[in-house]
């Protein structure tokens, strides 16, 4: 069970709340420093002293004094209009993923929430609730539309999806035994401010592009044995430790280091290989260096206090700043996409040979796998490469030229989410030409690639349509990665 106290918050810990549904709760220092944050915002509030969005409009209206009895009033007003998402819901674990990311927030001090709005929070994860989270709207300077969604089934009011169907909030709440939640002054700008979809959203997906890209050294190694049993080449000589050594980066050396380790013994017939193949570990070894710089962000921001104001318990303060500004974070998802791209663009390319490997078995027709795989491969790398232009620079200036920068973070992040997806396939289809390859050479693969070829010979078998063969070869892939 995630206990959230004052320790580093892990992107596994992510993971396992929005996938595993593991019950959340909160340690004693947690519920103090809540308590006290709290304290610090009701006194500046009673102090009349003026600060944004506790007793200020927002965005353009920063300079409108709230009334001291239209605080509450106020803060669902702030809920209400930044209701404004569009587009299809995110998935429960996705939704999970950013409650539970926002509630890590509430628990650094930042917020000034109250106590009883975090248990809030903390119960839609334990109890099941799963508000409607429209997908697009966030322009990346905090998920203002993700987060409203959210706050407003928490008060009691939006929609949620409860098995399958659509339903008003606060019958969600009745179903799961909660009482909507009375936000008090400033609780609904401080539920709003976060970039927590980029950041929970942005754990689970940095999770799935680990994976992918360790898929593509068993793809890469899979491909070398099929080569080498066609007497195409395959050699194992770039992924030796001397040509590691002569290039030390970790990335490089890491995926050199699981091709070696998957591909067992191989004779090559030819002294040197295609740069796709030959080069393999640069290209992977770039996304690996690549997604953990994207993942060392996301733990950043997951840990730190991004909330505009700010509030801090040692100062007794409230102070407006910029921490939510993710734009380091939004350029390592573009980045990430241009490395899957490189990734399964050399994919591609290794499939072409094999391809040509094959092209015997398909005239003799001893040959099972559709030969226009290739084709469907070419065009989700067309794809990937499109989705690695960047994103970033499309902001525009909103809230009468006051918010007049934007990150687009959320954006940068759901192409992400294409990209590993699409990559996985990629891979999933050279590994079914090269599966096929060794079936029809009556080659060994090594023990660990044997479970693909045995995935790619049952499917076969079974006629299995190319589409189903290729979804049983992602996973098939990721197992061994």
């Amino acid at each position: 069970m995630p206990v959230l106290s004052r320790a580093v918050i892990t992107i596994a810990e992510v993971v396992e709340v929005a996938r595993g549904r593991a019950p959340v709760s909160f340690a004693r220092p947690v519920e103090l420093d809540l308590a006290a944050s709290r304290a610090v915002v009701e006194k500046i509030a009673a102090s009349g002293v003026a600060v944004y969005g506790l007793n200020t409009e927002l965005g353009a209206g920063r300079d409108i004094t709230v009334g001291a009895n239209a605080l509450e009033a106020f803060q669902q007003r702030v809920v209400r209009n930044s209701s404004g998402g569009v587009g299809e819901p995110l998935s429960e674990e996705q939704a999970r993923a950013v409650i539970y990311a926002r509630l890590v927030g509430f628990t650094r001090g930042g917020a000034g929430v109250t106590p009883a709005l975090a248990a809030q929070y903390r119960e839609l994860l334990n109890r099941g609730v799963y508000p409607f989270i429209p997908r697009t709207g966030s322009v990346g300077s905090a998920d203002l539309t993700h987060l409203a969604a959210i706050a407003a089934v928490a008060a009691g009011s939006g929609r949620a999806i409860v098995e399958g169907s659509v339903v008003p909030g606060q019958a969600a709440l009745e179903a799961a035994g909660l009482a909507p939640h009375v936000l008090q002054a400033h609780e609904g700008l401080a539920a709003l401010s976060s970039n927590a979809f980029s950041v929970g959203v942005g754990a689970l997906v940095v999770t799935d592009a680990r994976a992918t890209i360790r898929a593509a050294d068993a793809a890469v190694a899979l491909a070398l044995t099929a080569l080498a049993s066609h007497s195409g080449g395959g050699s194992a000589s770039p992924f030796s430790e001397v040509i590691q050594a002569a290039h030390p980066s970790p990335g490089q050396a890491a995926s050199a280091a699981r091709v070696r380790g998957l591909l067992g013994t191989v004779s090559a017939a030819s002294v040197q290989d295609p740069i796709s193949f030959r080069s393999a570990p640069q290209i992977t070894g770039a996304a690996i260096e690549a997604v953990e710089r994207a993942a060392s962000l996301v733990a950043l921001e997951l840990n730190s206090r991004t909330e505009n104001p700010l509030v801090d318990i040692e100062t007794a303060t409230m102070t407006s700043g910029g921490n939510f500004q993710v734009l380091g974070l939004a350029l390592s998802f573009e980045a990430l996409r241009l490395a899957l791209a490189h990734v399964a663009g050399a994919s591609e390319r290794r499939l072409a040979k094999l391809s040509s490997l094959s092209a015997d078995a398909r005239r003799s027709g001893t040959a099972r796998v559709p030969g226009l795989s290739w084709y469907s491969s070419s065009v989700l790398v067309a794809e990937l490469n499109h989705l690695a232009n960047p994103v970033t620079l499309g902001g525009s200036s909103l809230s009468d030229d006051v918010e007049d920068h934007s990150s687009h973070a959320a954006l940068a992040l759901q192409l992400l989410e294409r990209s590993v997806a699409l990559t996985r396939t990629v891979l999933a289809i050279e590994a079914l030409t090269a599966a096929e390859l060794v079936l029809l050479a009556d080659a060994a693969p090594a023990s660990a690639l044997q479970t693909v070829v045995d995935a790619v010979r049952t499917g076969l078998d079974a006629g299995l349509p190319v589409d189903e063969l290729v979804t049983t070869l992602e996973a098939a892939l990721l197992a061994v990665g």
